[in-house]
């Protein structure tokens, strides 16, 4: 089990690692077999003829994406 340990003073806490798809003009159609422990954010920049309430801003460059996360 893959997991990340922030260790704080006295304090241990355990969170999930993320990981970021970056994509544009592609397509992701599922990801399979995560473990509970792994979060994947996926950045799609290819914003074109998308609807301005799916337009959010990139975590990673402040550009405005289609963020879908699993």
């Amino acid at each position: 089990m893959n997991t990340a340990t922030i260790t704080h003073s006295n304090n241990t806490e355990t969170t999930p690692l993320e990981i970021f798809v970056i994509i544009e003009g592609g397509l992701v159609h599922e990801i399979v077999n995560l473990p509970p422990n792994i979060n994947v954010t996926v950045i799609d920049y290819d914003t074109e003829c998308v609807d301005n309430e799916r337009l959010e801003i990139s975590p990673l460059d402040g550009e405005l994406c289609i963020i879908n996360k699993w």
